[in-house]
């Protein structure tokens, strides 16, 4: 199937549940892994071994932070699942529900079908594997002729040369197996609701619910806008596992926390921190929004000239970046004691 562009592809539906930021397509999953740096975790289980939690499965929850980052860049837009399925369905005439009905039937019957070649075709190769093992056996057992009774020199040679141009076995075709014609077709249930989606290919931001992002937000939009890829960091005892690319491929190179810009930094959290990163071999990353100076001036002080509002806003924005605000982050390693 060809890829869409990113102008002709619809919006990324991020489904908002009880205040989890979901993703139930593969497709988007793929799409915003390769495109916009997006990994974040898998929450389901596997149908076909559910009683673990080692391999997880769709849907994906996103991160706070990924999911304002997705719908900044306008990418996706995140949807109140109830209250969306609800109004979509109200919305459904009949003929749209008869259509929707029938083309799962169709599909079922389709999977059906292919479940009964995929075992006719198993069959026919265990039958095939048993005849041949019953022909070896048979010919294991046959004794060999004595050939050396017989006078005539040119006998055997005859005899193997009529064998080998005329073979009295004939060849048998292979048995088929004949498909129903119809068959009742399995019951589906749709991993995606796809069909309660509006018809525009790329629908409005206004639908969009509000996303709670936490404080650590301007951090994450950061290093999304410099192409770092980011997970979740429990496990290293920060906010965000930092990784170079995919992490499929790198090893993560810093462990980021957040800190307010007027926040006060304890030297224990530094050394702490710093050791543990150092121990995992990461870089310990700190980082914060960075704080619109009150004391900046409205007038230039080399040219006498009052700056406008737009030109004084614009001197702490240079770091920022095209959905980050301007951040400064440091980053130490423990070299030791």
């Amino acid at each position: 199937m060809a890829s869409l562009s990113s102008d002709e592809r619809p919006l990324v539906r991020v489904s908002k549940v009880a205040g989890r930021y979901l993703l139930f397509d593969i497709e988007d999953v793929m799409y915003l892994r390769r495109n916009y740096n997006i990994c974040s975790v898998f929450v389901g289980t596997i149908p076909q071994n559910p009683q673990q939690n080692l391999f997880m499965g769709l849907p994906l929850e996103l991160m706070p932070e990924e999911a304002q980052v997705l719908v900044e860049k306008k990418v996706a837009c995140v949807i109140d699942d109830a209250t969306f399925h609800l109004n979509r369905l109200a919305a459904f005439d009949e003929l749209s529900r008869r259509a929707y009905v029938q083309s799962l039937n169709n599909q079922g019957k389709q999977m059906q079908m292919a479940v009964i070649e995929s075992q006719n075709r198993n069959k026919l190769n265990q039958q095939g594997k048993s005849k041949k093992k019953k022909k070896m056996s048979k010919t294991d057992l046959e004794e060999p002729k004595d050939m050396s009774s017989n006078n005539d020199v040119n006998g055997p040679i005859e005899a193997d040369e009529s064998n080998i141009l005329f073979d009295s076995t004939p060849t048998t075709p292979k048995p088929t197996v004949k498909l129903p014609v119809e068959v009742e077709g399995y019951l589906l249930t749709p991993t995606t609701s796809s069909f309660l989606l509006p018809s525009s290919p790329r629908p409005g931001l206004d639908s969009s619910a509000t996303v709670d992002i936490p404080a650590s937000y301007p951090l994450f939009a950061h290093l999304h806008d410099k192409g770092y890829y980011m997970m979740p960091g429990l496990r290293f005892g920060c906010d965000y596992n930092v990784y170079p690319g995919d992490p499929l491929r790198f090893h993560s190179h810093f462990a980021g926390v957040h800190f307010g810009w007027d926040e006060e930094i304890t030297m224990m959290d530094l050394v702490g921190g710093g050791r543990l990163g150092t121990s995992v071999k990461k870089g310990y990353l700190i980082g914060g929004a960075v704080v619109e100076d009150p004391d900046i001036k409205d007038t230039d002080t080399d040219t006498g000239h009052s700056n406008s509002r737009d030109q004084v806003n614009n001197q702490s924005r240079l770091k920022g970046g095209p959905v980050a605000p301007p951040v400064r982050t440091f980053c130490l390693e423990w070299a030791g004691m």
